[in-house]
């Protein structure tokens, strides 16, 4: 009986030893588990990455091919873990005995939306939010780049001229010769690309700056006290968005509108400091405006004097800003510019004859010095380089790119699923 007993005693160690070890084996396994999910989220980012990269770079060299666009999205990637524990024997050794073991699995699968849907269409074609400058100039990018990459075209009411921003109008051209063209601004002639002539003169005097004020446009004539005191110009006045203010010897209806404007930095010396350009959501999205004694580029409040009917217009530049799809349109243009051997180079200072002119957009079918990432298409291979402010801001071009294209994306378009799923 003792040796019966002292059987079940060791048998029961072994046991109680063997589960330990077992227990042991699933909490490292589970820890392990954790550093593979967080691997693979990793994985997952940098595959969107990689994704997300390829498409927008292929789409600019369709776009350079004038080939019809297509797009996709990766709409989520899912990864099932599977861990599994316990104990058994270990065959392969000469002392045979309990062993604990642990096995894992992964299956990954992942979702690709093709986004031909009509709302991503309309995204594509709208054109670009005009507070998107204030915002983007914030994040410090370089006005001209803005202005090459947002901007279609400039209108001139005085003259009737639309200065259009058209690759192939770009010349390459010696600093001197930069320097003349932006002198001379929308009026520059051949060989000046116009366009780049005139950003070059709107930024020539200082950055881009930006104001937030309320706007008091003129509503109906002016009013004696005993006309103000009107029951019905009272009610009209308490109604949303409308004032009655002081004007002169009377009063006077007010619309009032919440306005940004860019201001355009004037010579030294110049009054007034600045020139204000009203944003608007429609065409044209930047506009001139009456610039009055009180300066819409530093008060908070300007009330607008009236402009009498057949008025002429203010004379000043209107903007027209892209879509999406006319960005990559015109960034198709500028590589196939590239490849007819006139480099795209803006000025990125104040000083055009020797300020930075690093190359627009540029994707070489060669390893450029410091290469970033390469996509194959067509059977070629084409290359982006490093961000370098001096030389060539293709990549930032491309980051920027990408979140106005996303900007465009419906939440509807694209498979909610965007987690990695784990089982035990």
């Amino acid at each position: 009986m003792r040796r019966r007993d002292g059987g079940h005693g060791r048998k029961r160690r072994v046991l109680r030893a063997a589960a330990a070890a077992a227990l042991l084996t699933v909490l490292v396994g589970a820890c392990s588990l954790g550093q593979t999910v967080g691997r693979h989220s990793i994985a997952y980012n940098t595959s969107v990455e990689n994704a997300t990269d390829a498409v927008l770079v292929m789409n600019i060299l369709r776009a350079r091919d004038r080939a019809p666009l297509h797009f996709s999205t990766i709409g989520g990637i899912h990864g099932a873990f599977s861990l599994f524990a316990g104990v058994g024997t270990d065959l392969s050794s000469v002392r045979s005995g309990l062993e604990p073991a642990v096995l894992a699995g992964t299956s990954p699968s992942f979702d690709v939306a093709p986004l031909d849907r009509q709302d991503f269409a309309r995204g594509l074609l709208r054109p670009l939010e005009p507070g998107l400058f204030r915002l983007l100039s914030d994040r410090g990018l370089p006005d001209q780049l803005l202005l090459h990459l947002l901007v279609s075209r400039f209108d001139e009411g005085a003259s009737g001229r639309s200065i259009v921003n058209e690759p192939n109008d770009r010349h390459a051209l010696d600093p001197a010769a930069r320097a003349a063209c932006a002198e001379a601004g929308a009026a520059a002639p051949p060989p000046c690309d116009r366009f780049g002539a005139v950003v070059d003169s709107l930024t020539r005097h200082g950055r881009l700056l930006f104001n937030g004020y309320t706007r008091l446009v003129p509503h109906g004539p002016r009013l004696t006290r005993a006309q103000a005191a009107d029951p019905q110009v009272l009610a009209t006045a308490r109604e949303g968005g409308m004032t009655l203010r002081p004007d002169g010897p009377g009063w006077r209806l007010y619309r009032v509108t919440e306005q940004i404007v860019i201001c355009i930095p004037s010579p030294p010396g110049v009054v007034p400091r600045y020139t204000a350009l009203a944003l608007d959501r429609e065409a044209p999205q930047v506009s001139a405006l009456p610039q009055g004694p009180n300066d819409p580029c530093a008060a908070d409040e300007v009330a607008e004097a009236p402009t009498p009917a057949g008025h002429a217009a203010t004379a000043g530049l209107s903007w027209y800003l892209r879509s999406v799809d006319e960005i990559l349109t015109y960034l198709g243009a500028v590589q196939r510019r590239e490849e007819e051997g006139v480099p795209y180079r803006i000025n990125v200072g104040l000083d055009v004859s020797r300020s930075a002119t690093p190359r627009l957009f540029r994707l070489w079918p060669e390893p450029p010095a410091k290469p970033r990432f390469s996509v194959e298409y067509r059977g070629a291979r084409w290359w982006v380089a490093e961000h370098d402010p001096a030389q060539d801001l293709t990549l930032s071009v491309l980051a920027l790119t990408t979140q106005l294209l996303n900007l465009q994306k419906s939440a509807d378009e694209i498979p909610s699923s965007r987690t990695l799923r784990l089982v035990r």
